[in-house]
């Protein structure tokens, strides 16, 4: 005999029903979703407005960076209506939107003064859940008339946020910093140049062509000293540090090294010592080195006294009267 059936607890009843209700919502969203792909996705979500109001999570998730008595800070807050401000962050102008990662869409320009970031969830079809908007352009410093100071502090500022961000935006900083630096280049900067190419060589930022680096390098050099010591190696290992290979120029290597003298003769004497010492640009000379440590000693130059030593110890042999160059 069969024993008669128990009704369902409530709650088990209650959490089957949900259950159900959940997976048809789900069905019906992959059935609504306007693109098959990402990318496609992107560009739906960024021109049909009814797109955006059926994929976007509310409350929306927003971060936007706001500038308080010269420093850029992130202020974090929730929108329950957030259409103005997406219409508003979705309006393009000189700027380009792009699908970054499979959840991750970037609209930026190629100065570096507009970044806003989209992080979508794909539930199954991709719903916006937060909007950053880092753009800096608005906050450039009018006073400053130096040619590309503005786009220069531009690109301090998105380095300096990029140090701080722990999430993926952390990339797209970076990237905007490099695009400022770019831009100040253009504008006549030799500092914007020298950090441009410093960004892109250290892989913070994406790397530039051999070319493009070597002309930023050069363009700094012929102010800023220490642009001179990075060209000088950057013609030797063209941007791969580490390298075991012979340095690839070695006459323009030096010749960078001995440019620097235009603008500061001690730096050009230590670095030329280091050259002659190491002979990673040119062929080791211990006597030649020391000739050029015991010369910017003579002008100030500190902490050389155990690259002397070291020098002597291996025979180099030199007096104060010889000349490095």
């Amino acid at each position: 005999m069969n024993k008669p059936l128990r009704p369902l607890n409530p709650d088990i009843r209650q959490l089957l029903l949900g259950l159900c209700l959940g997976g048809t919502l789900l069905q019906a969203q992959a059935a609504s979703c306007p693109a098959d792909t990402f990318e496609e996705f992107v560009q739906a979500y960024s021109s049909q407005p009814e797109t955006r109001q059926a994929h976007t999570q509310l409350p929306l998730k927003l971060r936007t960076a706001v500038l308080q008595q010269s420093e850029v800070r992130i202020e974090e807050s929730i929108s329950k209506a957030p259409w103005t401000m997406l219409d508003k962050a979705l309006t393009l102008e000189s700027a380009t939107l792009q699908a970054k990662r499979p959840d991750t869409a970037v609209i930026s320009d190629p100065d570096g003064k507009v970044l806003r970031i989209l992080g979508f969830s794909q539930q199954p079809c991709w719903t916006l859940i937060r909007l950053e908007d880092w753009s800096l352009g608005t906050m450039d410093d009018k006073a400053d008339k130096t040619p590309g100071a503005s786009a220069y502090q531009r690109g301090e500022r998105y380095k300096e946020l990029a140090m701080q961000e722990r999430s993926n935006s952390q990339v797209q900083l970076y990237e905007a910093a490099l695009a400022s630096y770019l831009a100040g280049t253009r504008e006549g900067s030799a500092k914007a140049a020298y950090l441009a190419a410093g960004i892109s060589l250290s892989g913070q930022a994406p790397k530039l062509s051999t070319p493009h680096m070597q002309n930023l390098l050069e363009t700094a050099a012929k102010t800023i000293p220490e642009a001179g010591i990075t060209l000088a190696y950057f013609y030797c290992d063209e941007g791969e540090s580490g390298s075991d290979l012979p340095c690839a120029k070695p006459d323009k290597a030096l010749q960078a090294l001995k440019d620097i003298a235009r603008l500061d003769l001690k730096i050009a004497l230590v670095e030329l010592g280091n050259a002659y010492a190491t002979g990673e640009i040119v062929a080791q000379d211990s006597s030649h080195a020391l000739a050029c440590y015991l010369e910017a000693q003579t002008l100030g130059a500190t902490g050389l006294d155990s690259a002397i030593a070291n020098l002597k110890a291996k025979g180099g042999a030199a007096q104060r009267s010889d000349h490095c160059f």
